[in-house]
C-alpha cells in the first residue's frame, strides 16, 4: 500500500488504484482487490492440488479424532484444557504423515500407526498440557504389559506429587483401550482407584486393569487428580489441576 504526501486529499478511482482518506486523515492508494476465488476454480485449478489435499488428510484425522478423544473419556472430563480437541485433530495429523505408502491426499491414520515412528508418537499425549505427567509425578512409574499393571515404588504422596494447594487428596487410576481405528469404536477397562491423603505413608502402589476386547491398538494411561473436602465430601479440583496421559500402547 503506498503512502501519498501530497497538500491535498485524493479520493476516488483511477484505472486499478483506490484512493483513500483515513480517519485520522492519511492518505493511501491500494490496488483493488481481484476478483474472488469461486468453489469450481477451488476444486479444479491444479494450483490448489496441495491445498485440498492437506484439508482432506486433516479432515480425515479430524473425524478419527472424535472417537480418540472418547477412549478415555471418563479420565479425560476430569483432565483437560481447552486446547484439548484441536491437540488431538494435531496429533493425529501428525501421525498420519508417517504413511510412507500414499500419496499426498490418500494418507491415512491406521497406515500411519502401522509403523512404529507413528505409534511412538501417541505417548505421552497430554489431555491437559497445562499438567504434563513428568510434572506432576516426580518418579518414574513401571508398566507391566502382561499384567496389564502399574506399580509406584516406595511412594510417598506428600513428595512424589506436586500438589495443587488447595488439594488434600488424590485419585489415582489407570485404563487400557482397545481402539479400532478403520471401524472408529472402542472397549475402555479403568482400573479401581486409588485414594490418598497427602500426609499418606510411604507405600508401592498397583494400579491394574482387565484386558479390553479386541485385537486392534491398545492403549494405557495414567490418571491423577487431585480433590479437596469440601462439606464433608471430597471433591475434584477443576481439571486445570489434574492429569491424564498416555504412558503405553501395545499391539495383540
Amino acid at each position: 500500500m503506498a503512502k501519498i504526501i501530497a497538500p491535498f486529499a485524493i479520493k476516488g478511482t483511477i484505472d486499478d488504484l483506490n484512493f483513500v482518506v483515513t480517519a485520522d486523515g492519511n492518505n493511501y492508494a491500494r490496488s483493488k482487490r481481484e476478483q474472488a476465488l469461486t468453489p469450481l476454480e477451488f476444486s479444479t485449478n491444479p494450483i490448489y492440488d496441495r491445498i485440498r489435499n492437506h484439508g482432506a488428510e486433516f479432515g480425515h484425522c479430524a473425524k478419527k479424532s472424535v472417537v480418540f478423544r472418547q477412549v478415555a473419556v471418563h479420565f479425560n472430563n476430569l483432565a483437560k484444557d481447552g486446547s484439548f480437541a484441536g491437540r488431538a485433530n494435531k496429533l493425529l495429523f501428525d501421525i498420519l504423515q508417517e504413511d510412507t505408502n500414499h500419496a499426498l491426499g490418500k494418507r491415512t491414520l491406521a497406515e500411519g500407526l502401522k509403523t512404529n515412528e507413528g505409534k511412538a508418537i501417541l505417548l505421552f499425549f497430554e489431555s491437559n498440557k497445562l499438567r504434563p505427567l513428568r510434572q506432576v509425578l516426580k518418579i518414574k512409574e513401571l508398566w507391566h504389559q502382561e499384567s496389564q499393571t502399574v506399580t509406584l515404588t516406595d511412594f510417598i504422596a506428600s513428595d512424589h506429587l506436586d500438589w495443587p494447594a488447595e488439594a488434600t487428596q488424590v485419585h489415582l487410576a489407570i485404563a487400557t483401550a482397545n481402539w479400532d481405528i478403520d471401524n472408529e469404536n472402542f472397549n475402555s477397562c479403568y482400573s479401581e482407584a486409588v485414594v490418598l491423603n497427602k500426609e499418606s505413608v510411604k507405600q508401592s502402589l498397583k494400579l491394574s486393569t482387565t484386558r479390553p476386547e479386541g485385537n486392534h491398538l491398545q492403549l494405557t494411561f495414567l490418571f491423577i487428580g487431585f480433590a479437596k473436602l469440601e462439606r464433608k465430601k471430597h471433591k475434584f479440583l477443576h481439571r486445570k489441576n489434574n492429569t491424564a496421559t498416555i504412558i503405553a500402547y501395545h499391539t495383540p
